[in-house]
C-alpha cells in the first residue's frame, strides 16, 4: 500500500488498521479498546443510576433504561460483526459476544456474589443476622434470595426458546439437503431457506423484548405501591387486615388461591414473595423481645389484630401449636407467614377481617397495633445519595443538574460504544486469524469483560451488603441481562441474517448457550439458597460452555 493511500485511509478512519501491526501493537490496541469500552459502559451505568434521584422517572430507570442501555455495548458489537464484506465469517464474532456475555454474566458475577455475600448456614439456611462470623467452608456458608429470582429465572428459560425458532429449521435443512460440489451454492441455498425464518425470529425477539420491558415496568410499579403500603404499615396507617387484602389482590387477582393451607402445603412463589415483603414489618412489631420469633403471648397480639378475641386462652394456645410446626415453642418468620396465608385462604376468617376493616373505616379510625417493635433493617431500601457537588443546591436546581449530568453521561457513553465497537471487532477478528482460532472463542473470552463492567461491579456492591434483599437484586440483575441478550441482542442477530443474507451456522454455540442458561436457571428455581459448592458449580459453567462448543464442533461435526 502506498504512502498516499495510507494517508487517505487515516482521514477516512482515525483508527489504526489492525492487520498492519505486529502482535505487541495488536495487544496494545486490544487493551486500549477494552479500557475505552469498559469506561464507556461505566458512564452509561452511572448516568442511568443518577436518574434514580429524579422521582418522575425513577420507576422507569430500573425497569426500562438500565436493561436497554446495559445491552447496548453487546448489541452494537454484534451488529458491527455482521456489517463487513465478509459478514458470514466475521459474524461468528457477534455470536461469541452474545454467548460470552450471556454465560459470563450468569457465572462469574454469580460466583463473586456468593463469595462476597455469603454468611454462615444454620439449620439449613443462611443466617443474615450473623454477618461478622467467619463464613465457613463449601457447605456451611452461602446466600439466600427471594422468590423474585426464581420468577426471573423462569422468564430467562422461556426466552431461550427463541433460539429454537431458527435452530430447528436450520438443523432440518442441514440434514435434509445433500451438499453439492460448490460451498457457495450450498450457502446461498441455506440463506434463501432461512431468510423468512430469520424475519419471523426477528419479530418474535422484538415482541419478547417489548414484553419483557412491560413486565419489568409492571413489576417496578407494583414495587412502588408495595413500598407505599410498607411505609403506611410503619406509620401505623394500615392495619394487618388491610395489608393482607392488598397482598391477596396483588398476588392473586383472579382468586385462584382460595383453598385453605394444609400444614404440609406449599405457598405459591408469587404469594410467598408478596407476603414476605408485607409481613416483615408486622413480624418485627409483634416481636417485642427482638428474638426473631414470636412467643405465645406475642402471638395473641396477632390474633387480636386479625379480629380474634383474646378471651379464650385455650383456643389461642391451640392455634399457636398449629402454626408452630417445628415445635420450638415460638413462631419463626416462615411459620408466621404460613399463619397469615392460612387466614387469607379461610373465607370465614377473611370475612371477619374485612368486616372489621369496614367498621373501622366508617368510624373513621384505624385498628391500633402494638406500639412496640423495631425497624426491619433487611427490608429497608437504601436511599440514593445526591452527588456532593449538587447536594447543596436548591431542590429544583438539583433535579435539573442531575438530569443534565445523567443525560450527557449516557449519551457520551453510548456514542463512544458506537464509535469503538467496530474497530474492536476488527481487532478480535485479526487475533483469530493470526492464531487460527475461530472468532467465536476470541470474542467469547475478551468482549464480555469489556462490555459488562457495570454488571460485574453491581454484583459485588450488592453482595457486599449481605442481606437477602440485596442478594435478590444482584442475582435478578444478572438474570435480567441474560433475558436482554435472549431478546434484544438476538433480534439484532436475526436482523443481520435477514438483511445481510447470512446463514445460521451456530448449532454448537446455540446448544451451549441454552444448556448453560437452563442449568443455572434450574438451580435458581429449585434451590432457595446457594452455598459455596453451588457457586463453584456455577463458575465451572463458564469454561464448560467453551468445552461444549469445542467438542460438538470438532468431535461431532456440528457447525
Amino acid at each position: 500500500m502506498s504512502g498516499e493511500a495510507s494517508a487517505l485511509d487515516f482521514f477516512v478512519s482515525p483508527f489504526i488498521e489492525p492487520e498492519n501491526v505486529n502482535n505487541s501493537q495488536l495487544l496494545f490496541l486490544t487493551a486500549v479498546y477494552s479500557l475505552i469500552l469498559f469506561q464507556s459502559s461505566g458512564l452509561i451505568a452511572e448516568g442511568s443510576e443518577l436518574l434514580l434521584l429524579v422521582p418522575a422517572v425513577a420507576g422507569l430507570v430500573g425497569s426500562i433504561v438500565l436493561p436497554i442501555l446495559g445491552a447496548v455495548p453487546d448489541g452494537v458489537m454484534t451488529l458491527f460483526s455482521g456489517l463487513g464484506d465478509n459478514a458470514q465469517d466475521e459474524v461468528g464474532l457477534g455470536m461469541g459476544v452474545l454467548a460470552g456475555s450471556t454465560v459470563m454474566l450468569l457465572t462469574f458475577p454469580w460466583f463473586i456474589a456468593i463469595v462476597t455475600g455469603r454468611v454462615p448456614i444454620k439449620n439449613g439456611e443462611p443466617d443474615y443476622t450473623d454477618k461478622k462470623s467467619p463464613p465457613g467452608g463449601l457447605f456451611d456458608s452461602g446466600i439466600s434470595f427471594k422468590g423474585d429470582v426464581s420468577t426471573n429465572a423462569k422468564v430467562m428459560i422461556a426466552t431461550t426458546l427463541i433460539y429454537l425458532v431458527i435452530q430447528v429449521p436450520a438443523s432440518y435443512f442441514e440434514y435434509k439437503e445433500a451438499p453439492t460440489a460448490s460451498a457457495e451454492a450450498d450457502l446461498l441455498a441455506e440463506v434463501q431457506a432461512e431468510k423468512p425464518i430469520a424475519l419471523i425470529g426477528m419479530v418474535l425477539s422484538t415482541l419478547a423484548f417489548c414484553g419483557y420491558l412491560f413486565q419489568c415496568y409492571w413489576a417496578a410499579n407494583t414495587d412502588k405501591v408495595l413500598q407505599a403500603v410498607i411505609k403506611g404499615i410503619n406509620a401505623r396507617e394500615i392495619t394487618l387486615g388491610g395489608a393482607l387484602e392488598f397482598s391477596r389482590q396483588k398476588a392473586d387477582p383472579q382468586g385462584g388461591l382460595d383453598e385453605p393451607l394444609a400444614n404440609s402445603g406449599e405457598i405459591p412463589d408469587k404469594m410467598m414473595s408478596m407476603l414476605e415483603k408485607v409481613a416483615a414489618p408486622f413480624f418485627n412489631r409483634y416481636d417485642k423481645d427482638k428474638s426473631k420469633s414470636l412467643s405465645e403471648t406475642e402471638f395473641r397480639f396477632l390474633l387480636q389484630d386479625l379480629g380474634e378475641s383474646d378471651d379464650y386462652a385455650e383456643l389461642a394456645t391451640e392455634k399457636f401449636k398449629t402454626f408452630d410446626t417445628d415445635n420450638s415453642g415460638s413462631l419463626e418468620f416462615k411459620e408466621f407467614v404460613r399463619c397469615l396465608y392460612a387466614y387469607m385462604t379461610d373465607d370465614e376468617k377473611r370475612g371477619k377481617v374485612k368486616d372489621k376493616m369496614e367498621s373501622d373505616k366508617k368510624l373513621g379510625k384505624m385498628k391500633t397495633m402494638p406500639a412496640y417493635g423495631v425497624k426491619n433493617e433487611e427490608n429497608d431500601e437504601e436511599e440514593e445519595e445526591v452527588p456532593e457537588d449538587i447536594s447543596k443546591l436548591p431542590k429544583d436546581q438539583q433535579q435539573k443538574r442531575i438530569i443534565f449530568r445523567a443525560l450527557w453521561m449516557m449519551i457520551l457513553g453510548t456514542l463512544i460504544v458506537l464509535f469503538v465497537s467496530d474497530p474492536f471487532v476488527d481487532v478480535l477478528n485479526v487475533w483469530g486469524k493470526r492464531f487460527g482460532i475461530p472468532g467465536f472463542y476470541v470474542s467469547f473470552v475478551v468482549a464480555p469483560f469489556a462490555s459488562n463492567a457495570s454488571e460485574l461491579l453491581s454484583a459485588y456492591v450488592y453482595a457486599a451488603k449481605k442481606t437477602k434483599a440485596a442478594m435478590t437484586t444482584s442475582l435478578s440483575t444478572l438474570i435480567g441481562a441474560a433475558c436482554m441478550n435472549n431478546t434484544f441482542v438476538l433480534a439484532i442477530f436475526f436482523g443481520l441474517m435477514y438483511f445481510k443474507g447470512l446463514a445460521w451456522r451456530f448449532t454448537a454455540e446455540t446448544i451451549s448457550i441454552v444448556v448453560v442458561q437452563w442449568v443455572i436457571g434450574a438451580m435458581a428455581i429449585l434451590l432457595k439458597s446457594h452455598n459455596m459448592f453451588h457457586g463453584i458449580l456455577i463458575l465451572t459453567c463458564y469454561p464448560l460452555c467453551l468445552a461444549i462448543v469445542y467438542v460438538l464442533e470438532n468431535f461431532l461435526g456440528l457447525d
